[in-house]
């Protein structure tokens, strides 16, 4: 019998929510192995990417997310995803803590297992922003679009937001939710959600996109 593969996961930060089983589905950030773009709308985000740092490169965790994107491309994603949530009874899913809506159609697919579990919770930041505009969502996927990207024109104030700061104080001092270590801000009613930058300190990166 083969082995059973589980493509959700827990990261140090969704093991700080408390209260609701919550897991997470990642793949490549900006682009995979073999060249595939998994964030089109990436701007001056893909040069302090903390996704691109840290345990995200260690060679069994970078093939598991070359994996995920694989099974994120082929027909059986939807059934697939759908299974383990009920197996599993997982009642919370961070949609990417690496990369992003690549395409229409495979948005469309997280729409229809979020359909398929009515009471899990789903949410992502993203920078796809164009695919969402004028997309009727399910009221279980809360969405936050991510500035940093090709695409921050689109954002309008009225639109859940998240920025990125060098400080804590400088996230307070704008009026930013901070949900650096926990996401429970990001899922709440709060349209503005704040991050202190935590990979390491791109001196371009820290000029052209963290607010001071």
């Amino acid at each position: 019998m083969s082995k059973r593969i589980n493509y959700l996961s827990q990261n140090s930060k969704i093991k700080a929510m408390s209260g609701v089983k919550t897991f997470n589905f990642g793949i490549p950030a900006f682009r995979s192995a073999n060249g595939f773009v998994t964030c089109p709308f990436a701007g001056t985000c893909a040069k302090g990417c903390y996704a691109k740092q840290g345990a995200y490169v260690w060679s069994n965790v970078s093939a598991a997310y070359e994996r995920r994107l694989e099974l994120a491309r082929s027909p059986e994603f939807v059934a697939t995803i759908d299974t383990e949530i009920k197996r599993r009874k997982i009642q919370r899913v961070r949609i990417h803590d690496s990369g992003d809506f690549f395409s229409p159609e495979y948005l469309d697919k997280w729409i229809a297992i979020v359909q398929l579990n009515p009471l899990t919770q789903f949410y992502a930041y993203t920078k796809s922003i164009v695919f969402f505009k004028g997309k009727a969502l399910p009221d279980n996927f809360k969405v936050i679009f991510s500035e940093g990207g090709k695409l921050d024109h689109l954002i309008k104030d009225s639109d859940r937001h998240s920025r990125i700061f060098a400080t804590l104080d400088a996230l307070n001092s704008a009026g930013y939710a901070d949900a650096s270590k926990n996401d429970e801000n990001a899922i709440g009613d709060n349209p503005r959600i704040g991050l202190v930058y935590h990979g390491h300190k791109s001196k371009t990166f820290i000029t052209e996109r963290v607010q001071n």
